[in-house]
């Protein structure tokens, strides 16, 4: 059973194991390593709304949110199982719109587009790579 929980100042270290993983930056705009320290700045100074992926209590993953805008990073160990479509299912049901950001060789882009994100024709170039914006709107039956 999946389950989103506000990310807390005792999960961060659980973030940065995921965030700094070499297999996570590579997919990320900024793909800075950040440390303990600057990770406890950051969660006191912004507060973010961001949300821990739990599997039957186990930590798989994090959400990142900021307004609409939307990302999501699992654990490599944790990869492959459906917990990133999960979590975006359970994140989106109370949604109307959201939109991410993706590199287009990013294989999550698939998930993305089967979850019903669209491009929106905003794009740039990061690190020679095309990173491009995707819009999500609930269908109305």
């Amino acid at each position: 059973m999946i389950e989103l929980r506000q990310l807390r100042i005792d999960d961060l270290e659980f973030l940065l194991e995921v965030r700094n993983d070499d297999s996570t930056r590579v997919n990320l705009e900024n793909d800075k390593i950040f440390n303990i320290d600057d990770c406890t700045k950051w969660f006191l100074t912004t507060n973010p709304l961001w949300y821990v992926i739990l599997n039957n209590g186990d930590k798989v993953g994090y959400l990142r949110t900021d307004g609409d805008e939307v990302g999501c990073d699992i654990h490599p160990k944790h990869r492959r199982k459906g917990y990133a479509r999960l979590a975006y299912n359970e994140y989106l049901k109370d949604k109307d719109y959201a939109t991410l950001w993706v590199f287009e060789d990013n294989f999550a882009k698939n998930l993305y587009e089967s979850l019903g994100f669209i491009e929106n024709g905003e794009s740039k170039i990061i690190r020679d790579r095309k990173y491009v914006r995707m819009i999500w709107k609930k269908l109305v039956t």
